[in-house]
């Protein structure tokens, strides 16, 4: 939130457990505009309906059930991860590549914020929390304890994360005060205006420089560009419901690599597959049908 855009932003009380400001601009703090001038910044939007993410959020933040599933995907990636190392050959650079946001990073304090502030996802405030509160990052269940058993193994971390390279220095902070300081500086491949949100470029250079024996991620897209969906901003319901069913069908058709080389943790919160979400009731059309008559 530069200078340039003259943003008047107020800092809400800190919030309990997390420790985070909410930041609310609302529309009569924005610039008056000249006639042809350039477009005033937009308000936070409202998440509509409200608290629609609630349940989601809570399975991360509170559900035993969350943390068990995190704990069996980090155990079946240190099992995997060893069998690997035991057939290794020599002259080879072994390496397993993470993502970091609900993989390696518990960003529970910006999604608290967002609910208990009513908004919906902003990212102007992502990139707030980037810049202001590494400091505020938690740990995925399970996620030291592989990172350590790799490290014990011989095996180099590499993250590839959609972290905005901007903010390359706040991501590291946050990485060594977890216990986790690079090893490499080029172990760790942001996103910037070049790739984007698309991973497969990062993990090319990856499998150049190491051979990849595991990938980890709570994203599909961490594993392989097929998952993302089309551009559904004008999708008919049948286009939703036939993308949803294609993705389905790709994991379905990379159902051996599922546990072996690409393991998955759960994000109930945001990802890839909300996008054929977020049209307010209209997403009740996305559920399964009740039975017919016979």
């Amino acid at each position: 939130m530069g200078s340039r855009n003259r943003w008047v932003m107020g800092l809400l009380p800190t919030m309990l457990g997390f420790g985070l400001g909410a930041w609310v601009v609302s529309s009569q703090y924005a610039p008056a505009q000249a006639p042809g001038g350039p477009k005033a910044p937009q308000a936070y939007v409202s998440d509509d309906p409200p608290y629609r993410a609630l349940d989601a959020n809570l399975f991360m933040q509170t559900a035993a059930e969350y943390r068990a599933c995190c704990l069996q995907a980090y155990n079946t990636a240190i099992d995997r991860l060893k069998q690997a190392v035991a057939g290794k050959k020599d002259g080879w650079k072994p390496a397993v590549v993470l993502d970091l946001d609900e993989t390696v990073f518990d960003n529970a304090g910006f999604q608290a914020m967002q609910l208990r502030s009513g908004l919906a996802y902003d990212q102007r405030l992502w990139d707030r929390w980037e810049e202001k509160s590494a400091d505020r990052i938690g740990l995925i269940p399970g996620a030291k304890e592989f990172i350590d058993e790799a490290e014990r193994l011989g095996v180099g971390v590499v993250y590839i994360s959609n972290r905005n390279n901007k903010y390359r220095e706040q991501t590291k902070a946050a990485l060594t005060r977890l216990g986790l300081p690079l090893a490499n500086e080029s172990d760790l491949k942001l996103s910037d205006e070049k790739t984007g949100t698309n991973k497969t470029s990062r993990r090319q250079e990856a499998e150049v420089a190491y051979h990849v024996l595991l990938y980890v991620g709570d994203n599909l897209r961490d594993f392989d560009e097929r998952f993302r969906f089309p551009d559904l901003s004008k999708a008919t319901g049948e286009e939703l419901d036939a993308a949803v069913r294609n993705r389905n069908a790709e994991v379905d058709a990379t159902r051996s690599m599922w546990g072996n080389r690409w393991v998955i943790l759960p994000n109930s919160a945001y990802g890839e597959w909300l996008k054929v979400l977020g049209r307010g009731k209209a997403d009740l059309d996305r559920l399964v049908p009740v039975a017919k008559e016979k």
